[in-house]
C-alpha cells in the first residue's frame, strides 16, 4: 500500500491549467469515481490556487502512470501539459505536504485560514460518496489537527496581510470594542465590500454605507443584512458626524472629504476621536484632514506597511510551524507503520480468543449446574480479562517494533510461534460475517450459556 498525491498549484502551473483542472463541489465524485476504478481510496482537493487528488494504490503502482490518464480524461487535459507541471509526491512526504497545506505554508497568503476548511470540505465530500477509506481519513484529520495546532501556538494566522484585514486591525486598535462603534463605508465597491466583511466578522454591528450610486449600495447593504444601513451620497457631513471609524474607497477622481467639511463636522462630535482609513486611489480623503485634532487619518500606502510587517512577522512563524508539521507527520508515520501488523494482530486475538472459549467450555460442562449466573459471569471476566493482560505486552511492542521499520520481523515471528496461518480475503470475510450473524460465543455451548448468563447477571465487578 502507498499513499500518492498529484496535483499542481500556483507556484507550478499558469492559471489556464488550474483553470481547466478545477472542480466544482458538484463534479467531484465522478471525478473520485473515476479514481475508484484504479485506486482503494481517493481524495480531491480543489481550490482557486490548488489542485491535488490523494490516492492510495498498490505498492506495486506507479502513482503518476495511474492517477494522470484518468485526471487528462476526466478534465480533458493534455498528459504533456500536466506532466510538465504537476508534482507528485507519496507516503510521508505526501503527508508533510498536506500538513503544510493545512497550515497555509504553501498558499498564496501565508497562513490564510480559507484552506483549513477547504481541507475539511474535501475530506467531508470524499467520505460522503464512500471514496475516503481509513487510511486518507486518518490522513486528512491528522492535517486538521496540524492546522489548528499552528494557528493556535504560532502567529502564522494572526497578522494583517490584505488591505482590507489591515484596515480592521487598525479599527480594533483605536477601538477594541468593536461592536459598539459605528463605521461609514464611503463608496461600495469590492474594497469596501471586503472592508465590511471583516469588520462584521471582527465584532461591528452598525455599518452606514454612502455611495452615489444607491443601487449597488442598496445590494451591499441586503448582503450584510440587519447590521447595515444605507445614507444617500447628500448626507455624507452628517454621517461623519456619527461615525467612529470611517472607511472610503469610491472611484471618484477628487477628493470627497474636504479639509473644510471636516472643519465644520468636527465641532459636533465632541472631541470623539475619528478613525479614517482611506483604501481609495486617487485618494477620497484630503491629507490636510489628518492634520486636525482627533483625526487619525491612514491612505493605502499607509496600509501596506502594515501587510508588508504583517507577511515579514508571519514568516518569521515558518520554523516554529514546520516544527509542529515534523511532530505531526512523525505521528501519523507510528500510525501508518502500525497497519502492516494490523492484521497479525487480528489474527492473534482471534487465536487465543478461539482457545480460551474452547477450554472455558471445556470447564463449564463439569461446573455449570453447581453454579449461579453471577459466578459464571465472573468466570467469563475473569478468562476475558487474563487473556488481555496476557496479549497487551507483545501487542504493543510489536507496534512498536512496526513504528520503527522491524514490525513485520516480529510479525513473521509471533505468526511462526503461534501458528498463525493466512487466510484468504474470502476465508477471512466469510468469518467475519458468520461471528456477525452468529454473535459472539457461538462456537461452543458451554461459553454460550456463560455469555447469556453475563448479559442477565451484569458486570460483577
Amino acid at each position: 500500500m502507498q499513499i500518492v498525491l498529484v496535483g499542481v498549484d500556483h507556484t507550478s502551473a499558469p492559471i489556464q491549467l488550474r483553470e481547466q483542472l478545477a472542480c466544482a463541489p458538484r463534479q467531484v465524485a465522478a471525478l473520485l469515481r473515476a479514481v475508484r476504478q484504479e485506486a482503494q481510496e481517493a481524495v480531491l482537493l480543489s481550490t482557486c490556487n490548488r489542485f491535488e487528488l490523494y490516492a492510495v494504490l498498490e505498492a506495486e503502482q506507479g502513482g503518476r502512470e495511474v492517477l494522470l490518464p484518468v485526471l487528462c480524461e476526466q478534465r480533458a487535459v493534455e498528459r504533456e501539459l500536466l506532466e510538465q507541471h504537476c508534482y507528485t509526491y507519496s507516503d510521508l512526504e505526501a503527508a508533510r505536504h498536506l500538513f503544510g497545506v493545512a497550515c497555509g505554508l504553501y498558499s498564496l497568503i501565508p497562513g490564510e485560514p480559507q484552506i483549513q476548511g477547504q481541507v475539511a470540505d474535501a475530506l467531508e465530500l470524499a467520505q460522503g460518496g464512500s471514496f475516503a477509506g481509513p487510511v486518507l481519513s486518518a490522513l486528512f484529520r491528522a492535517a486538521l489537527v496540524t492546522g489548528k495546532r499552528a494557528r493556535r501556538e504560532t502567529g502564522i494566522s494572526r497578522r494583517a496581510v490584505s488591505i482590507s484585514h489591515a484596515a480592521v486591525q487598525l479599527a480594533r486598535q483605536l477601538f477594541p470594542r468593536l461592536n459598539e462603534a459605528s463605521v461609514l463605508l464611503v463608496g461600495s465597491g469590492q474594497m469596501s465590500e471586503l472592508a465590511a466583511r471583516n469588520l462584521c466578522d471582527n465584532g461591528a454591528r452598525r455599518l452606514v454605507i454612502v455611495n452615489r450610486t444607491a443601487e449597488h449600495a442598496r445590494q451591499l447593504v441586503e448582503q450584510l443584512g440587519e447590521r447595515a444601513s444605507l445614507r444617500p451620497f447628500s448626507e455624507l457631513a452628517a454621517a461623519l458626524v456619527e461615525a467612529d471609524v470611517v472607511i472610503t474607497s469610491t472611484t471618484a477622481p477628487h477628493t470627497v472629504v474636504t479639509e473644510e467639511m471636516m472643519r465644520a463636522v468636527l465641532p459636533q462630535r465632541q472631541e470623539r476621536p475619528l478613525l479614517i482609513i482611506d483604501i481609495a486611489l486617487p485618494r477620497d480623503v484630503d491629507p490636510a484632514v489628518g492634520a486636525l485634532p482627533g483625526v487619525h487619518l491612514y491612505n493605502i500606502d499607509d496600509l501596506r506597511l502594515v501587510v508588508d510587517e504583517g507577511i515579514r512577522l508571519r514568516l518569521q512563524e515558518v520554523a516554529q510551524v514546520e516544527r509542529i508539521i515534523a511532530e505531526e507527520v512523525e505521528d501519523f508515520a507510528r500510525w501508518l507503520s502500525s497497519l502492516s501488523v494490523t492484521d497479525t494482530i487480528v489474527e492473534l486475538r482471534e487465536h487465543v480468543e478461539a482457545l480460551r472459549r474452547q477450554e472455558l467450555a471445556r470447564t463449564l460442562r463439569q461446573l455449570t449446574p453447581s453454579l449461579s449466573e453471577r459466578e459464571l459471569a465472573a468466570i467469563q471476566e475473569l478468562t476475558t480479562r487474563l487473556i488481555n493482560k496476557v496479549l497487551h505486552k507483545p501487542v504493543t511492542r510489536l507496534k512498536e517494533a512496526a513504528a520503527a521499520g522491524r514490525g513485520h520481523v516480529y510479525a513473521e515471528a509471533l505468526r511462526y510461534l503461534f501458528d498463525l496461518e493466512v487466510a484468504t480475503d474470502d476465508e477471512q470475510t466469510g468469518d467475519r460475517d458468520a461471528r456477525q450473524q452468529a454473535g459472539p460465543g457461538a462456537d461452543a455451548d458451554g461459553d454460550r450459556q456463560v455469555t447469556a448468563a453475563a448479559s442477565r447477571a451484569g458486570d460483577p465487578g
